[in-house]
């Protein structure tokens, strides 16, 4: 590498449009990144997203042409002498895309650093990551979301041999002050695609559980139904239980932030085998909302462990008496709250220490921050 070379970065991914997990933190990353690079180096930007998430022929071709597309990019850029690249995992056979451009950086003589967001391939391990990790080569950096995560990666695949992490805390900036104590019906929320694979049947069944056991409770929801029959599940509780179910469809923006203020807690049962860590606790707990999850991904490491349901659980059971004690004593429900926000204010601090090692790893240190080293190091060696 040449002295003072300025530094040529790719980021290849998906981003929004359509909207999810994924595509915001690969946005996030991108508009840290050009704020980092600005007068120094240039990002440059190749969009693999074809404008929606699935599969099919239509689908894999658009997303086959941006692939090449992007190789193109790589060899565009193999006369800079500093060459970065930077680049999320896709799932599935997305990981032969992921492969294909992580081995044409390698062969260019990139540095690597590839972003992880999905359990699936640690629940169950596949060829397909056991060859992205061997073609991305030993000197690839491999980003996960806790260090639970970053464990169990490198225990399956011993080719990743260099890791860090960084949370999705970093969207859910925690609440300035507890919300004001509130009496009447416990409110318990859930937000998500509303399935059984998230628990939306056992939602139903711990309202049912709680109303025989006498405790006042609504069950406040908010989001799509994934699936017609989910739909027919909304439908059919709303009318079971005669007033103590609502549902507020889709939230976004203000909508999504009265939804928090509106509940007690929150509530996410899920089941989902390849759950990772869902944004929505972040966001519960960024506005002191108390959290009940099983134990799923990092879900394990990032709500308090009073919040936990072991997965071979019944969550109905392990809920139902902490339910029922904050129902009738909101004082130690408002501890619960206090115990949360405070929580997600270590969980947001530290995910913005993930984001500015992430950026220095793709990028290099900040030029404020190597300044600062390199006076040190002249007033250590004057």
């Amino acid at each position: 590498m040449e002295p003072n070379a300025r530094p040529h970065v790719v980021v290849s991914g998906r981003l929004p449009p359509p909207v999810d997990g994924m595509s915001r933190v690969t946005a996030l990353v991108l508009d840290r990144l050009r704020d980092r690079m600005r007068g120094r180096g240039d990002v440059e930007v190749a969009d693999l997203s074809p404008g929606w998430n699935g599969g099919g022929a239509a689908y894999h071709l658009r997303k086959a042409g941006r692939v090449f597309g992007t190789v193109g990019r790589l060899f565009g850029g193999i006369r800079r002498p500093d060459r970065r690249f930077y680049m999320p995992v896709d799932s599935g056979w997305g990981a032969l895309y992921t492969a294909a451009l992580a081995g044409t950086a390698r062969m260019l003589g990139y540095e690597r650093v590839l972003h992880h967001h999905s359990f699936a391939t640690i629940a169950k391990p596949t060829w397909r990551m056991r060859l992205l990790t061997r073609i991305a080569g030993a000197g690839c950096t491999h980003v996960l979301l806790c260090p639970a995560m970053q464990m169990r990666f490198q225990s399956v695949y011993p080719a990743a041999r260099t890791c860090m992490t960084m949370s999705n805390a970093i969207f859910s900036v925690p609440a300035a002050a507890l919300r004001p104590r509130r009496d009447g019906p416990l409110r318990i929320g859930h937000l998500s695609n509303l399935c059984a694979d998230k628990g939306l049947d056992t939602l139903f069944a711990l309202l049912r559980a709680l109303q025989q056991d006498g405790v006042d409770a609504r069950l406040v929801l908010a989001g799509p139904g994934l699936k017609p029959r989910d739909d027919a599940m909304v439908a059919a509780g709303l009318m079971a239980f005669d007033g103590a179910v609502e549902y507020h469809g889709p939230v976004h923006g203000e909508a999504k932030e009265a939804f928090y203020r509106d509940i007690d807690v929150f509530v996410f049962p899920t089941r989902y085998r390849n759950e990772a860590q869902p944004l929505v606790l972040f966001e519960a707990m960024a506005a002191g909302v108390p959290v009940l999850a099983y134990e799923r991904g990092c879900i394990g490491s990032d709500i308090p462990a009073d919040g936990l349901v072991p997965q071979d659980a019944d969550f109905v059971k392990a809920a139902l008496p902490i339910l029922a004690a904050w129902a009738d004593d909101r004082e130690a429900l408002a501890v619960a709250s206090a115990q949360t926000l405070t929580r997600a204010r270590v969980a947001y601090e530290t995910s913005r220490t993930g984001l500015d090692l992430l950026l220095d790893r793709i990028a290099g240190p900040h030029p404020a921050a190597a300044a600062a080293a390199m006076r040190a190091k002249r007033r250590v060696a004057g």
